[in-house]
């Protein structure tokens, strides 16, 4: 299982004031000054958190019930368990097992329904199931766009896309021509999220871990759009291009008949407004293109919303932890309908609404 983390427990370390030592954590993802750097720091230093793998922590991946249980059993001091709670899917000597069998004796967690606590879903009622719709199930729905009769969406811990029709939900089962990994179900994907459709019925498709964006087409065929991005994200198709949210490279890009040119960010995670080219992102997840070329971006790793204007980088909104201003924690999810931006923030479950005209 791969141990992907969230912002909340860093947000938690941050909240309660807990100090980190002098020195930054070596996470090339982790951009100096972030909000959270410091609660990075302490995790790391502590033993309560050690990334994700090759260099990277991930601050804006998402943590589930078990992952939660093992934070909470490390800062405790990791004590030993007097026997085993009975969870029917905690798997015996799994990496979670002893942190779920201690949170349950100590009353921190008690399950959830039928003996669930952790697991194979990672989530109380995740799984993967078509059928009708009260029914279905999904993993880790990232997004949504329309495709052929209903609406696709990135199920992107079941590896897969799913389509919504009016009474039942069914996996898009593609073919290709390529030589691309397929399953019983068809072309498989590799945690799929970002997606956008354009005018023709194609959809469009980031690929996240497989560093590739896909195209399905009308009839089901499955062709690599790009490859060779680092973990794409957000998509947005706009005036016959594509633009992505390159997560993994802390840079937007727009891809034009094959061809990757540059949107803005310099390659180097940080916070920095400017000319595009020389401008920082840090992780970002989210975006939307406005009916003038304006592109909105989500700066998931900054807590903050940027804008790409003119070949200028500037933000809209930045969380900063010396004010008690209401702001996006973690923002992804973007929309622009006139003239307002809707920000949906995982963080704090909530949506904000911003008016990029207004000055601040």
């Amino acid at each position: 299982m791969k141990r992907r983390l969230t912002a909340t427990v860093l947000s938690a370390a941050a909240a309660l004031g807990l100090a980190a030592p002098a020195h930054a954590a070596d996470f090339s993802d982790v951009a100096p000054g972030a909000w959270y750097a410091q609660a990075v720091d302490y995790c790391q230093t502590q033993g309560l958190m050690s990334g994700t793998g090759e260099g990277r922590f991930s601050p804006g991946a998402a943590m589930d019930r078990a992952m939660l249980a093992a934070v909470l059993h490390r800062v405790a001091g990791s004590p030993q368990a007097s026997g085993e709670a009975g969870f029917t899917d905690v798997n015996p000597g799994s990496w979670y097992e002893q942190a779920v069998n201690w949170a349950a004796e100590a009353g921190i967690t008690s399950g959830y329904g039928g003996g669930t606590v952790a697991g194979p879903y990672g989530q109380p009622v995740g799984g993967y199931n078509d059928a009708g719709l009260a029914q279905s199930y999904f993993k880790y729905p990232w997004a949504v766009a329309p495709f052929l009769d209903g609406y696709a969406v990135s199920d992107a811990e079941n590896n897969a896309v799913r389509l919504i029709r009016t009474e039942s939900i069914q996996t898009v089962n593609g073919s290709t021509t390529e030589r691309l990994a397929t399953t019983q179900l068809g072309v498989a994907f590799a945690y799929p999220t970002g997606l956008a459709a354009d005018e023709e019925g194609n959809l469009y498709v980031s690929d996240t871990h497989n560093n590739t964006v896909r195209k399905i087409s009308p009839k089901g065929v499955v062709s690599t759009v790009a490859e060779g991005l680092s973990e794409p994200m957000g998509l947005c198709w706009h005036d016959g291009a594509l633009y992505v949210a390159e997560s993994g490279a802390d840079r937007v890009v727009r891809i034009v008949k094959g061809r990757v040119e540059l949107v803005a960010g310099s390659g180097q995670p940080g916070l920095a407004d400017g000319p595009a080219a020389q401008a920082a992102f840090s992780i970002p997840q989210g975006i939307t293109v406005g009916g003038d070329g304006t592109v909105y971006v989500s700066d998931t790793g900054n807590s903050a919303v940027r804008r790409v204007r003119g070949g200028v980088v500037d933000t809209l909104a930045a969380r900063d932890m010396a004010s008690m201003d209401i702001c996006p924690v973690s923002p992804v999810g973007l929309l622009l309908r006139q003239g307002r931006l809707y920000v949906c923030d995982t963080f704090s479950h909530r949506v904000f609404v911003l008016d990029p005209e207004k000055p601040e």
